[in-house]
């Protein structure tokens, strides 16, 4: 390609346009290199001045989910998991499901006495080392960022927590963690904040080789919402029910069948489960 092509990013932002972040991407989400090689050169020959991050990805998904369903599902994760609303709950249990596999027990949704005051805590994980409190921020639009005010407000929470957990017999000689986990980023005056105070901040890409994608990826656990075969309503009510992993579903194959797929699309649809729920 002759001349750099300037592609907007969900910030707005401008950047030249990066055939290796998309090689990149390509590459995590399985595909081979002959399907990668594949989708960049049609991509390539389709972009313009101005074009969005967005509408590129949406471009090498269509031609990727036309070459191998499984491999389109990995690469559609970032989107997949802000499928996982409206409401921030299902991201909630998603996250207290990556803490069990991380080797962690975990619940969601719970009501915590404070020194001063209660708390409605989104996930509490432990282990016979380590008690952390974990609040998750969950968006359904892209280009959302957590400010400065949430590490802030998250870290006297988990202070009052953490006095009431040092009292408690069960937990002597543990060290206590607070967390902010969200799918989308932090702003540079959350992310200094947060590694000034202690206070653990996870996002999408954030930090490095330890982000949400690097857990998501690092533990195999991948939502319903990754299925390429199925379409936002029938993923939306499987989460009504309560099925937020590819395992989940997996384990039950027969929740699909009131969607009335064709024998074909099912079949594919159960391809998909068998490659994203396979041990890692």
């Amino acid at each position: 390609m002759g001349k750099q092509v300037q592609v907007k990013k969900s910030s707005g932002e401008n950047q030249e346009f990066s055939p290796e972040k998309l090689y990149n991407s390509l590459r995590n989400a399985g595909a081979s290199e002959v399907i990668i090689e594949s989708v960049i050169s049609e991509v390539m020959n389709s972009l313009y001045d101005g074009i969005s991050t967005r509408a590129i990805y949406k471009m090498a998904f269509r031609l990727l989910k036309q070459k191998v369903h499984s491999t389109a599902a990995r690469y559609s994760l970032k989107n997949a998991i802000m499928e996982l609303g409206p409401t921030g709950f299902p991201f909630e249990r998603y996250v207290g499901e990556l803490m069990k596999k991380l080797g962690y027990k975990a619940i969601t949704g719970q009501i915590l006495p404070g020194k001063c005051v209660t708390h409605e805590v989104d996930v509490v994980a432990w282990n016979d080392e380590k008690k952390i409190m974990i609040e998750c921020k969950y968006h359904n639009t892209p280009g959302r960022i957590c400010s400065v005010q949430v590490p802030l407000y998250i870290q006297s929470r988990f202070i009052d927590v953490k006095s009431v957990w040092e009292t408690a017999q069960e937990n002597k000689g543990k060290n206590y963690e607070g967390w902010v986990v969200t799918n989308t980023r932090f702003s540079e005056d959350a992310a200094a904040y947060g590694i000034c105070a202690g206070l653990r901040l996870i996002g999408w890409d954030f930090p490095s080789k330890c982000s949400l994608k690097d857990l998501v990826e690092n533990t195999g656990l991948f939502p319903v919402t990754v299925l390429s075969g199925l379409n936002r309503r029938q993923k939306q009510s499987l989460i009504e029910r309560e099925y937020i992993l590819c395992t989940d579903l997996a384990a039950n194959t027969r929740a699909i069948d009131e969607f009335g797929l064709s024998p074909k699309a099912k079949a594919k649809v159960i391809e998909e489960l068998e490659y994203l729920s396979a041990p890692f």
